[in-house]
């Protein structure tokens, strides 16, 4: 969960400024750990960011708990089903895994959570090539339209159309802090356009593209490209057959395609100048999913004159009980590898999740 990391001694002085800011998340508890504090936040625009560094404060993910009186009801959720805390919510509509007591478990939310208006259920798994998944309606208006604040930015869209993990939230405001004023940015597989409209916000000489395959998000991240009066070049289609007209253009390329970015990573070196970064994200098993998906990295650019400089990488969230989501950000270097060369192939349309 989105958080501040304040050292001791200034936290209330980051409290006061985030409170202050309407950024301050109430619902959940501060706490502290060695010689840091933790403020839950709702939100943290590019502003924010640069008013808590003046107090030596910076984001951070953690763990918070929720206030008492928050935890919908308390015994009332726990009782309809231990998975209660895990529901997540975009705009009004809460979302809940498949439950036994789904309409007690609902009840139980929209006690605790005055903003929450429909709870609807997961029917499976996401899947296709547009990466979406089913819901069944719960309780409340009959609505499936989200309307999601985030980072200081706004996205309506239809949660059965198109994919979007408000879970994603720290991984959109960590890269969109670390984009350059004038940076060429390549967000393949945009949805609805998160990653692309809070890089576009926070940074409006910035050159931002978005790929995106699934007609209906392609057409919601043009309304959300202009509800957040930003500029991005918005483009619908594969990202095998777009990302090749954009060769050595792109300073920093972001692949939250976790299943499959593997199969993209052809079109993220046509794309990339040399000294592009790249943020990567993949599946794979618990305790070995960073170190494999390095490997598989330095395999493909290795041979095909380049090479990969890693420059962070993290677990993101859990996904199955055997595997992870991970992310890995890493530098391109071309004309860098010991071997010969390959001519760069193009997989199959793979773009699923």
């Amino acid at each position: 969960m989105l958080g501040v990391k304040a050292p001791r001694e200034n936290a209330e002085k980051v409290r006061r400024y985030l409170k202050q800011a309407k950024m301050l998340d109430m619902e959940h508890k501060i706490f502290g750990k060695g010689k840091f504090i933790y403020i839950p936040v709702k939100a943290l625009s590019g502003k924010a960011q640069k008013g808590i560094g003046k107090f030596k404060a910076e984001i951070a993910e953690a763990r918070f708990e929720r206030q008492k009186g928050m935890q919908a009801e308390g015994k009332g959720m726990l009782a309809a089903n231990v998975e209660a805390k895990a529901y997540d919510v975009l705009g009004s509509i809460a979302i809940i895994n498949r439950v036994s007591r789904a309409k007690e478990l609902a009840k139980a939310i929209m006690r605790a959570n005055k903003r929450v208006k429909t709870v609807v259920m997961k029917k499976g798994a996401v899947k296709g090539k547009y990466r979406t998944r089913g819901y069944s309606h719960v309780l409340g208006s009959r609505n499936f339209i989200a309307v999601y604040k985030e980072n200081g930015c706004i996205f309506r869209f239809d949660i059965r159309k198109a994919f979007f993990s408000s879970r994603l939230a720290y991984e959109r405001l960590r890269i969109a802090s670390q984009v350059k004023d004038k940076e060429h940015v390549m967000v393949m597989f945009a949805g609805v356009g998160p990653f692309a409209i809070e890089i576009a916000k926070q940074h409006k000489n910035a050159k931002v593209v978005a790929i995106e395959l699934n007609k209906y998000a392609y057409k919601s991240m043009l309304e959300n490209i202009r509800l957040n009066k930003v500029e991005v070049e918005a483009v619908q289609g594969d990202v095998k057959d777009k990302a090749a007209k954009y060769k050595n253009w792109a300073d920093r390329i972001v692949m939250p395609l976790p299943k499959s970015s593997s199969s993209f990573l052809d079109s993220a070196l046509l794309a990339a100048r040399n000294g592009c970064i790249v943020h990567y994200y993949a599946f794979g098993k618990a305790g070995e999913a960073i170190q494999a998906n390095k490997e598989k990295i330095r395999e493909f650019l290795e041979a095909h004159n380049a090479k990969p400089v890693f420059l962070f990488s993290r677990t993101v969230r859990p996904y199955s009980p055997s595997e992870i989501e991970v992310v890995i950000d890493f530098k391109i270097m071309k004309g860098k590898s010991k071997g010969k060369g390959k001519r760069i192939h193009k997989a199959g349309n793979t773009n699923k999740n």
